[in-house]
């Protein structure tokens, strides 16, 4: 149920995106594209960012956690690479997608708690 809830936050943030910032997304094709992207940007948050992320905790936790947001954006921006069919435009379009899949999980996916 969790990844699927995960899948739907990175669609729901692709679509947020293409339709506050049209002139910076660009799709070439129909809605199919998107579900791929959707699910292309889940697989790589799924298996690259944890590694991404563990390089880069020298740098995340100096900057007291805002380099994360970097790392996610990048994440945001392979998944543009893998799926020729969209093109995004800016950076700051990417962070802006990652921010809202940040926002998204963390809404909708609380953390799990450990009873001792």
């Amino acid at each position: 149920m969790r990844a699927i809830i995960k899948w739907l936050v990175c669609l729901g943030a692709i679509v947020l995106a293409a339709s506050i910032f049209p002139r910076y997304i660009d799709f070439s094709g129909a809605w199919g594209v998107v579900l791929l992207l959707a699910t292309v940007l889940w697989l790589v948050n799924l298996l690259i960012r944890p590694v991404a992320q563990i390089a880069s905790i020298v740098v995340t936790i100096m900057t007291l956690g805002l380099f994360s947001l970097v790392v996610n954006a990048a994440m945001v921006w392979l998944a543009d690479l893998i799926v020729p069919q969209i093109a995004i435009s800016s950076f700051w379009i990417y962070l802006f997608i990652a921010v809202i899949i940040s926002v998204g999980n963390t809404v909708l996916l609380p953390k799990r708690r450990v009873v001792a």
